[in-house]
Parts: C-alpha cells; sequence; structure tokens
C-alpha cells in the first residue's frame, strides 16, 4: 500500500519506512520518539488537505448530545410540556415542584389539553394547568423526554 508508514524502534536505532524509501538513525529512545514525532506530523500534514471518506452507516446522522433538533425547539416564550425539564417550570409561580412533577412524570402529550387528563393531579394541580395554558405547548417528543425529570437541580 502506497499510503503505508512504518516507524520501528530498536534500542539504539531508530528506522522509519516510508513509499519513499527508509532512513535508520542511531539515537536515543527519546530522540526516536521525538524525531518520530516529527515525521508523523511531516507526513501528515499533506495528507490532511485530502478529502476524509465518506461517513457510512447508522451513526451518520447522529447529532451531538447538546444538539437539539428545530422542531423539537419551543418558542422563547413558552414550555415544552415534552420536553421541558421539571426546573423550566420555576418560571411560573406555583408550578415547582409538584405540578411541574405531574407534567414530567405523564406524558407525551398530543396537546396541552392532555394535561387535564393526568390522573394523579389534584384539583390545585389543574387550576395552575389551567391558569398558564397560554405558556405551554405541546412538540413532538425529542431527546429530552426521558431526561426531563432527572435533569440536575439545584433547589
Amino acid at each position: 500500500d502506497a499510503s503505508m508508514l512504518h516507524l520501528f524502534i530498536f534500542t539504539g536505532a531508530l528506522v522509519v519506512t516510508t513509499p519513499l524509501g527508509s532512513v535508520s538513525a542511531p539515537v536515543g529512545r527519546r530522540a526516536a520518539l521525538a524525531s518520530g514525532a516529527a515525521f508523523f506530523t511531516a507526513i501528515a500534514t499533506p495528507l490532511a488537505g485530502q478529502a476524509a471518506e465518506p461517513r457510512v452507516g447508522a451513526a451518520v446522522n447522529d447529532l451531538p448530545e447538546n444538539e437539539v433538533v428545530p422542531s423539537q425547539m419551543a418558542q422563547p416564550d413558552k414550555i415544552d410540556l415534552n420536553n421541558a425539564l421539571v426546573t423550566d417550570y420555576k418560571r411560573l409561580p406555583g408550578m415547582y415542584p409538584h405540578a411541574a412533577g405531574q407534567i414530567a412524570s405523564h406524558g407525551p402529550y398530543g396537546s396541552v389539553q392532555d394535561l387535564f387528563k393526568i390522573p394523579s393531579a389534584n384539583a390545585n394541580d389543574k387550576a395552575l394547568f389551567l391558569r398558564y395554558k397560554a405558556e405551554f405547548v405541546a412538540l413532538p417528543p425529542g431527546r429530552m423526554f426521558n431526561e426531563r425529570i432527572n435533569a440536575r437541580q439545584s433547589t
């Protein structure tokens, strides 16, 4: 293979073999490793400009952990019932922790009206749901759906 590079370190000698030839030098291990690293850098620099092999397979479309798909992002003034963390409800007085916990413990929600179907929500919770109904939106559940209860909380 024309792109192969071999580096051999023997006691007291460094031998580097490439398609262009080989080089050998009597050096100590530290010097051999340092010159080998410099050699790799010199060889890798021209190769860095070459196009990488195309990615194929199931992992091609993976999203980084901190990236959210735009269709799963609520408007800045809304709280997404399916993807909001339980602590996101702190901005609505009276919602955190009980009513917020009820929302985060159930779902997914097809619409905001589904809040009123939570079996364990008491009359006070439902009054809060009604009060803040305009603040909520129910987007399709995304990657945050399973993490909305377990998110790190500071009280």
